[in-house]
């Protein structure tokens, strides 16, 4: 396995937000801040950090959820060889 693969594979991958969006910090730390719509109204906008204790970083934060919830797996043959799709 390349290295490179290697390195791909332990990245987080999250989604990218279509739209125009604001970044709401939710809370005082910097890394704890969330993108929202900028066309939401404003008392949505609002209700994110009046809400913060609401929100989870981590699967370590949800106690008492069921594993077989919150984890998946994808059915891939390990012996598949990596195809990069063209654009």
């Amino acid at each position: 396995e390349k290295e490179e693969d290697k390195e791909a594979s332990k990245k987080i991958f999250r989604p990218i937000p279509d739209g125009e969006f604001e970044l709401v910090p939710l809370g005082e730390d910097p890394s704890k801040s969330v993108k929202i719509g900028a066309d939401l109204p404003p008392l949505v906008q609002k209700q994110s950090p009046e809400n913060s204790d609401l929100f989870a970083w981590s699967a370590a934060e949800m106690p008492g959820l069921d594993p077989d919830t919150a984890c998946h797996q994808l059915a891939i043959d390990p012996a598949a060889r990596a195809v990069v799709q063209r654009r």
